[in-house]
């Protein structure tokens, strides 16, 4: 707007500015109306934000519980192992010691027949005799035999003799020979049914079974 100084014989030529007039401003915080759609898309944006903050809530929780049991399974192997081989060494432990003990246990029996046999034979002449008749059973018919035995035997051994075939068997006193001494001597060869022997046989029979 331009303006200039009127000589006093012209003011009343001059005109009044007139100047619009402005309302007051509005009380409070000026309200910006946001169109519908806008509403409706941030809504929307909002959900999907929710939407994937929930999803890399749970990927993040499964990785983590991975990633936990993994280490666990990690950490724990190597104690597994270790428990798995003691477990199994206690195991064969318990079978050797078992067998260990079932071998003691038929060496003691067999130590103690020995020695109550031995005692039998050296207080009993006779007891001999039923040995030699098992063995005179098992023979095949031969035509003769040489029974070896102590000489405090012979004559229960001799009468041990299958019925008819006295002829056949002869019995051969050896003093050098121990008192349990049976040995017969056929032609297909020479049978050892000494107590001792006997007893021997016994026992790697059974150490056979238990080992």
């Amino acid at each position: 707007m331009l303006s200039k100084v009127l000589p006093k014989s012209e003011r009343g030529l001059a005109q009044p500015a007139i100047f619009p007039s402005i309302g007051e401003p509005p009380a409070g915080p000026v309200q910006t109306k946001i169109p519908s759609n806008a509403d409706a898309d941030l809504s929307a944006r909002v959900q999907d934000l929710e939407r994937r903050l929930q999803i890399e809530r749970k990927e993040a929780f499964t990785a983590g519980l991975a990633e936990g049991e993994e280490k666990s399974r990690a950490e724990l192997q190597p104690v597994l192992e270790r428990l798995n081989r003691s477990v199994a060494e206690t195991v064969t432990a318990r079978s050797e010691m078992r067998r260990r003990a079932e071998l003691d246990a038929v060496r003691l029996a067999l130590l103690i027949a020995r020695r109550v046999l031995h005692r039998e034979l050296s207080v009993d002449e006779g007891a001999l005799a039923a040995v030699a008749r098992v063995a005179f059973d098992r023979l095949t018919r031969s035509e003769s035999y040489r029974v070896v035995v102590h000489p405090r035997f012979a004559a229960s051994v001799t009468g041990a003799l299958p019925a008819g075939r006295s002829a056949q068997i002869r019995v051969d006193p050896d003093p050098g020979c121990d008192p349990g001494t049976l040995i017969i001597h056929t032609a297909e060869g020479t049978v050892d049914a000494s107590i001792d022997a006997q007893l021997d046989e016994i026992s790697r029979g059974l150490a056979d079974r238990l080992v």
